[in-house]
């Protein structure tokens, strides 16, 4: 949680699943989506600055 409140005073804009989010809402949201998870997105500017970071819902792998 820390470390995504850095990124927020930074003023890099969060989202989770395309939605503006608080970093609050998005640890809570990786905490509770097991087994499933998160994958992180960076997207950088043109200095290579990091300026969003995109958290994408990993669907459960079904088991056959």
């Amino acid at each position: 949680m820390r470390e995504l409140q850095d990124y927020e005073r930074q003023g890099t804009q969060l989202y989770l699943d395309e939605r503006p989010s608080a970093a609050g809402e998005i640890a809570n949201a990786c905490l509770l989506a097991e087994p499933s998870g998160y994958m992180r997105d960076f997207i950088s500017d043109e200095k290579d600055r990091i300026t969003e970071i995109h958290f994408i819902r990993i669907p459960e792998q079904k088991k056959y």
